[in-house]
């Protein structure tokens, strides 16, 4: 290695790193993200060669997926891993250094000889779960390591990138194969399928389709021409409302009756069918379905199952960076205790403050689990109506009641062998809480309106901003349910106890908006840190999360714009009440009492009511600003007794008039 090379590696700080990496694979995903982190590598520690690899189990081979050695790309490098210094890291499941003489270490490595290899540096990648090897990634030097130390701290940062996108890689080639089982579906299906575009045009057509109306291609064509005329005067009518309305409960329609379909040789035949709408990049389509009622139920319910299960692929690839970030002593108990109640299968109750990462928390349990390879279903229990949450866990059959328009699966039935996770448990009506109960016990339930019994393999995680205790003395929660969830409770810090993951959740956030966007890497500044520590944060990691978006979007490019971003500098200027208690710069090693914990979040709720005008729901809404939904901030508002025009007292309203 070259002196300048070694004073880079060893003079650099993390800021640097974090600069290098980021803008080197930033807007990047798959292999040209593992070409850019490996020459990143090389360039950083100034080594001969690096490389990131995926594991072949059938073959017990290591495939190169980017692989650089002595300024070359080397294509197509796989090799068996016993005997080499690759098998000595994926054991050690940690980060292997050998500083010198690598070669006489490791003599059935054969490579290493042959290039004159002096030093190795390597770590494996595991999935969730850590039972399944994914890949690894290391680097190799001719010359032995100066600062070992140091070149580990580097490397650390550059595997922990290479390690969350090869998860999200081997995430997304799953999915991959999930798509290609649905468009086999689609071909083998013997139902007619056709996907119409706002105009009534068909996009696309399946084999069956072009069969049973005895033509070839059908895209481009209008559907009217494959319906005799009154198929048409009956089906367009409702097409026209299914586009133009917005999505909602009308977006699945049964055709009553049927309609007349004409075959290219101008035959006439009766079809029933349903109509069903999606949008994709904001068009509306339209998916209409001609079957014969007995086929029609087994097609539906395998494409809803499908379909359930490649969102949840997909939402499991947004969330394959959202590793918990936090090494404080709060966070690193709850990971102690996360690590143990994941292999077991006990219900786990997770409490904590709005936007405290509670979801986070309950994926961390799952991809830990033995279920990690199955799905994880999550329920938000305050989102759905009242009258549709049995249907929603439990599934109904056709006609069980109005708007039944074809049979569907609930969420325990997609949970089957995974995990089903019920957000906001405490909003969930006294009503269900007792089928809820007996599912947990028996592991059975029966759907609506059948008297068949479906037995299921769920592991349930609930989550609650609610003191549930206080909720089940109240009476407004089962006492039985409550004992049945809390086997292992889990609580989940606020912000405001782990003063020291502000920083690097901070950065973190920084890191991913840039990486969005594309632009260049911005480092927070000591400033920027000591007045995010500060503040109390009373919408923990979520509000964290939006004041540096805000920050970002604000900012020169440069610089983070906090002035404009953090509640306590509001744009609409300074407000007079608690006005001398505002303006003292707050003690960072200062805890706050409840009754000021209380004040403040009166406060910052009045601040977001006045900015909304009022408005508490939709666009603009003092809720989108504080990230709750609508529901949980007027039950908010009505807790702390903030009530009146904008819920800001009379005096303020007068003071703003003048």
């Amino acid at each position: 290695m070259s002196a300048h090379s070694r004073s880079k590696a060893g003079g650099s700080g993390e800021g640097k790193l974090l600069e290098v990496l980021v803008a080197g694979t930033s807007g990047e995903t798959g292999l040209p993200f593992f070409r850019a982190l490996v020459r990143g590598l090389c360039d950083a520690l100034g080594t001969h060669g690096a490389w990131v690899t995926e594991y072949l189990p059938e073959t017990r081979r290591l495939k190169a997926i980017a692989c650089r050695f002595g300024g070359e790309w080397i294509p197509d490098y796989q090799y068996d891993i016993g005997g080499t210094p690759c098998e000595a890291c994926i054991e050690n499941r940690g980060v292997l250094v050998v500083a010198d003489r690598v070669a006489d270490l490791f003599p059935g490595d054969n490579d290493l000889g042959s290039i004159g290899a002096a030093s190795f540096m390597g770590t494996a990648f595991f999935d969730e779960s850590g039972r399944h090897l994914l890949g690894h990634l290391a680097i190799l030097d001719l010359k032995p390591i100066p600062d070992p130390d140091r070149f580990q701290q580097v490397f650390r940062i550059f595997a922990n990138r290479a390690g969350a996108e090869l998860r999200r890689w081997n995430l997304e080639k799953e999915l991959r194969s999930r798509t290609e089982e649905l468009d086999a579906i689609f071909d083998s299906a013997m139902d007619a399928i056709l996907i119409l575009d706002e105009e009534h045009a068909i996009v696309c057509a399946n084999p069956a389709a072009e069969a049973a109306l005895g033509t070839g291609r059908m895209e481009g064509e209008m559907i009217d021409r494959f319906l005799s005329v009154q198929g048409a005067g009956k089906l367009e009518p409702m097409l026209q409302k299914l586009l133009t309305d917005p999505p909602g409960e009308g977006s699945r329609l049964w055709i009553p009756g049927g309609v007349e379909a004409r075959s290219s040789t101008g035959e006439t035949f009766a079809v029933e069918g349903t109509l069903s709408r999606f949008d994709l990049k904001g068009r509306p389509f339209a998916t209409l379905i001609l079957r014969n009622v007995s086929a029609r139920l087994e097609a539906e319910a395998r494409l809803h199952n499908l379909t359930e299960q490649s969102a949840y692929l997909r939402e499991e690839i947004e969330h394959a960076f959202g590793e918990i970030v936090g090494d404080s002593p709060p966070m690193r108990h709850l990971a102690g205790e996360i690590r143990r109640v994941a292999r077991t299968d006990v219900s786990v109750l997770i409490s904590g403050e709005t936007g405290a990462g509670k979801e986070l928390i309950a994926r961390a349990v799952h991809r830990a689990s033995r279920r990690a390879q199955a799905p994880l279903i999550k329920v938000n229990c305050a989102a759905i109506p009242e009258q549709l949450i049995e249907s929603e866990f439990f599934g109904h059959e056709k006609g069980a009641f109005t708007g039944a328009l074809a049979r569907r699966e609930g969420r325990f039935s997609l949970a089957n062998g995974g995990t089903l996770f019920l957000d906001e448990i405490g909003e969930l009506p006294l009503a269900l809480q007792s089928k809820l109960l007996r599912v947990l016990q028996e592991g059975e339930f029966e759907p609506v309106g059948s008297s068949r019994t479906v037995r299921v393999d769920v592991r349930v995680i609930a989550a609650t901003n609610r003191d549930l205790d206080t909720e089940v003395k109240a009476g407004r929660f089962r006492e039985d349910l409550y004992y049945r969830l809390n086997v292992f409770p889990l609580q989940v810090p606020p912000l405001r106890a782990r003063a020291g993951d502000i920083g690097p959740l901070a950065n973190e956030f920084v890191a991913r908006f840039c990486a969005r966007n594309g632009q260049p890497p911005i480092l927070l500044t000591d400033d920027d840190l000591r007045r995010l520590r500060s503040y109390p944060w009373p919408g923990n990691v979520r509000e964290l999360s939006n004041v540096i978006e805000r920050a970002m979007i604000t900012g020169d490019g440069q610089r983070l714009n906090l002035d404009r971003a953090l509640p306590e500098a509001d744009a609409d200027g300074p407000d007079d009440s608690g006005s001398a208690a505002r303006d003292r710069p707050p003690d960072p090693g200062r805890v706050f009492t409840a009754a000021e914990m209380e004040s403040m979040q009166r406060e910052n709720f009045r601040r977001a009511l006045r900015l909304a005008g009022g408005k508490i729901s939709g666009p603009g809404g003092a809720a989108e600003m504080l990230g709750l939904k609508p529901t949980t901030l007027r039950s908010r508002l009505a807790a702390l007794g903030i009530t009146g025009k904008y819920a800001i007292p009379s005096e303020e309203v007068t003071e703003s008039r003048h």
